[in-house]
């Protein structure tokens, strides 16, 4: 099964040039919509809005988040808020466990919510991915002070 892609901004330049990296993440940002205030959706309950705001609140810094991922974010908030629910009442009435219905609807939430996680970023695999291919961008100080020295070498000869 093929890899899914990564954005340019995570790449190295071993597997591109930088001219082309450059290309790829002009598209990227254009692709990604406005970076206007993501909005709430006003069709959600306070619980979800509550959510919502969170994710958005807590992706901020990471900068991968456009307009466009509200409806991947409206979805997030409110699998997790149906998640709460459902678990709730089986708390309240541990005999919900065995109503096919319930459970069948805590299946379909939790899907949606592990993939929207995927997709997101919020699960701790993901942003460990995320941050490992962001370190491996950033140049490695011992190898630029080493170049450096050879570049002051070259220059002395």
């Amino acid at each position: 099964m093929a890899r899914p892609c990564k954005p340019a901004k995570l790449l190295t330049s071993k597997s591109q040039t930088k001219a082309e990296l450059s290309e790829r993440e002009m598209i990227e940002k254009k692709l990604r919509g406005s970076r206007v205030k993501i909005s709430c959706p006003g069709d959600l309950s306070a619980e979800q809005k509550k959510i919502f705001r969170r994710i958005v609140k807590e992706l901020g810094e990471s900068d991968i988040l456009g307009s466009l991922d509200s409806y991947l974010l409206r979805t997030t908030a409110i699998a997790i808020d149906r998640l709460h629910m459902i678990e709730n009442q089986i708390n309240e009435s541990p005999d919900l466990l065995r109503s096919t219905s319930l459970m069948s609807a805590k299946d379909k939430y939790t899907k949606d919510f592990f993939r929207c996680c995927n997709e997101l970023g919020l699960s701790p695999q993901s942003r460990a991915k995320f941050a490992n291919l962001m370190s491996a961008k950033a140049e490695d100080p011992l190898i630029a002070a080493l170049s450096m020295e050879d570049e002051e070498d070259g220059e002395e000869e």
